[in-house]
């Protein structure tokens, strides 16, 4: 027999309620302190309305009881004991539970938790994925002393297991490579170190024979730690290329010839990551109160679920990033001024570890709710560690981790961008103007894989449960996939736009025009490929009130095949690498007047950062509302009254107040985090004029 956890008692130890106390202030995705529900005025504006579970399900539920009663031919006897199956339908309130309609400013249950939770997702994608490369540019401008020598061998490896990730993951997808993500990390990770340690005691080696040491070694260790009983060619080559790619990255950076601006750019987002740090857990704690408000018996169901998880992994790694975060911020001046640059750097790898670890471990609950592990009979039985490493965490993973990166790009195009707007200084202009092509380049490189892991997610999805892919795709949830279609095929045209403004500023670049102008021709062709649906209603069949006839002729129905999709992405991610691979010879051939920008390049910079922003959004909404009418799928039922999908009108406008509101609050911080002590200096440097005196 199974039995739900008893709702634990509001009582706790006091070791709880510090651990509540932590929880509000901080990030606090989810709570390990119960407490009912509360009726409070501020969140009844409207007055309190009563809402029950929907009367088809209870009157289908009378049916089939009554139909029970007739078959068994007896009653059953009164307090005699029947097994609970209740955790497939109804884990927590019972169908018959009433439900306080909650309102704050105009907005429902949902949508306010819906705005609570975006807002705080957004500010720590922010957090996390600008600290991805701010440690890399922090390098980059480093003298290379021993000290900082030493802290690049583990930078090199922390590097090394992000890109051999990525590689081995799309090859993974792409050609089938069998654990073709551990070939690459591994790979990766230990080329760059093997390199990076017999290049620290001098320049032993060049960047051919870095190369090929790489390869050798990276593929020797990357074959013996991969659990495959037998190796085959494809997975020896992928770790070749891997190897290959951590030798070069090891080299290049262990001898790169330190820029000041690189310095400077690093130090100014860092800045803006420490305002945006406290922003976060402000909006966690908002976050936290509306779920212990709202939802407090999903909450206490979610939170005995993972009681390790909540009550010590997370409290731990958040303490602990939350230290090093300030520690990172606060300590960039000293350790300058000591020469003591490397151990900063060390310390910012931490962060970054710390950062990450804490994404994959929340990454487990999240995924629960989607995908929890099957056979769901027996959910009740399982471990915790089996409930995280449910079918679509590691997919997950991989997508937040390459939409991070992006995210934290395209933010720094934006810092750019504002500054470069802001700056009257021909100087300043010039730095800010470079500032948007750096945060363009990490943008756009790291995008370039982001459809693949997109990919890797919904593939999972559809392995896991074909209903919810087919919610996604072809029914209620489809016009929302075209949405994000265009949004992609935006950005990807934005992208390639601000290369071809940016290399109007470069000498001689004109050579590579002709190819360029090709591949806009492409880009659209693939971008309108991409979000054509085979019909425009959002439904597997036409309902009454829908035109029939809103379907894509025979003629044309190919264009929504999965064949053609696919390979309008390959077109839109080609020919963007290519014109990437352009731009990037362009600007190491030919000088790059910095400052002399069009205009319209800038305002692309900022558009890309707002639809980057707009689609982090979107994505969310789709993956949250692609779970119907349940808080955990096939387990734990939704029964308040918003358990139904928004419409795609109504979805459109929040996501867009979401959106707006985030970048506002951006702004601002961007303002205050590097203008505003710009401005500041610059009126205590002003000398007061003496003041003329007339003579007696």
């Amino acid at each position: 027999m199974h039995h739900l956890p008893e709702k634990p008692k509001t009582k706790n130890s006091i070791f709880t309620v510090i651990i509540a106390l932590i929880f509000f202030y901080g990030i606090g995705h989810l709570t390990p302190a119960f407490i009912p529900a509360l009726t409070s005025p501020l969140f009844n504006l409207n007055g309190p309305s009563l809402a029950h579970a929907e009367e088809d399900e209870e009157d289908e539920e009378d049916e089939e009881d009554e139909e029970d009663e007739e078959d068994d031919g007896e009653e059953v006897a009164e307090g005699e004991e029947e097994e609970d199956l209740s955790y497939l339908t109804d884990i927590g309130p019972a169908k018959d539970h009433e439900f306080e309609e909650v309102s704050f400013l105009g907005l429902s249950n949902r949508k306010f938790t819906w705005f609570a939770a975006q807002i705080h997702i957004l500010f720590a994608s922010f957090i996390l994925g600008c600290p991805m490369f701010v440690v890399i540019m922090e390098v980059m401008g480093a003298r290379r002393t021993q000290g900082v020598r030493k802290a690049i061998i583990l930078s090199n490896v922390f590097l090394g297991v992000l890109i051999g990730v990525v590689i081995g993951i799309t090859f993974e997808v792409i050609v089938g490579i069998h654990h073709g993500v551990l070939f690459g990390m591994w790979a990766c990770a230990f080329g760059a170190l093997v390199v990076s340690f017999l290049n620290y005691f001098h320049r032993c080696m060049n960047l051919t024979v870095s190369g090929i040491v790489g390869a050798i070694f990276g593929t020797i260790i990357a074959c013996a730690l991969t659990p495959v009983e037998t190796l085959h060619a494809d997975g020896v080559i992928l770790a070749v290329i891997n190897g290959l790619v951590g030798g070069l990255l090891a080299n290049g950076i262990m001898f790169a010839q330190s820029d000041f601006k690189f310095e400077r750019l690093a130090h100014e987002v860092t800045k803006v990551i420490g305002f945006a740090y406290s922003f976060t857990a402000l909006s966690g704690g908002l976050f936290l109160f509306v779920m212990l408000v709202i939802y407090s018996d999903f909450i206490s169901y979610l939170v005995s679920s993972f009681p390790v998880l909540f009550m010590v992994i997370y409290p731990t790694l958040f303490i602990l990033e939350t230290i090093i975060m300030y520690i990172y911020v606060y300590s960039w001046d000293p350790l300058n001024k000591s020469n003591k640059k490397g151990r900063h750097i060390v310390i910012g790898v931490i962060l970054n570890v710390l950062g990450l670890s804490l994404l994959v471990a929340l990454d487990g609950p999240t995924t629960f709710m989607q995908t929890p592990p099957l056979p769901l009979d027996q959910i009740t039985n399982i471990n915790e560690w089996s409930k995280i490493t449910n079918a679509a965490w590691m997919p997950l993973n991989y997508h937040r981790l390459v939409g991070n990166g992006t995210f934290g790009g395209y933010m720094v195009c934006v810092i750019g961008a504002y500054m470069y707007l802001w700056s009257e200084k021909k100087e300043e202009k010039e730095y800010y103007d470079w500032v948007g092509y750096i945060g363009n380049i990490i943008g756009v490189a790291i995008m370039i894989p982001l459809p693949a892991m997109g990919y890797i997610f919904v593939r999972e999805i559809y392995q896991y449960d074909a209903t919810i892919g087919m919610y996604i795709m072809s029914d209620r949830e489809s016009m929302f996939m075209l949405v994000q279609g265009l949004l992609v095929g935006t950005m990807f045209s934005l992208s390639n736009i601000y290369m071809w403004v940016s290399m109007k500023r470069i000498e001689n670049a004109e050579r590579f025009f002709p190819a360029m102008k090709f591949g806009f021709v492409l880009i659209v062709i693939a971008a309108t490929i991409w979000f054509t649906p085979r019909r425009f209603f959002a439904t597997m069949m036409p309902e009454p009130g829908m035109d029939s006839a809103m379907v894509l002729p025979d003629n044309l129905a190919f264009l929504a095949l999965m064949i053609s999709k696919n390979t309008a992405a390959f077109a839109l991610v080609t020919v963007t690498f290519v014109n990437y691979i352009f731009y990037t010879i362009a600007t190491k051939t030919g000088k790059v007047h910095y400052g002399k920008i069009n205009p319209l390049g800038i305002y692309c910079l900022i558009f890309l950062g707002f639809a980057d922003i707009w689609l982090m959004s979107w994505m969310g909404t789709i993956r949250s509302l692609s779970r119907m009418n349940w808080h955990v799928y096939k387990v734990y039922k939704d029964v308040t009254p918003e358990k139904f999908a928004p419409t795609l009108a109504e979805s459109g406008f929040h996501v867009t107040t979401i959106v707006w509101t985030f970048f506002l609050i951006m702004t601002c911080i961007i303002w205050l985090g590097i203008k505003y002590p710009k401005s500041k200096k610059k009126a205590e440097e002003v000398t007061p004029q003496a003041t003329p005196q007339v003579a007696e």
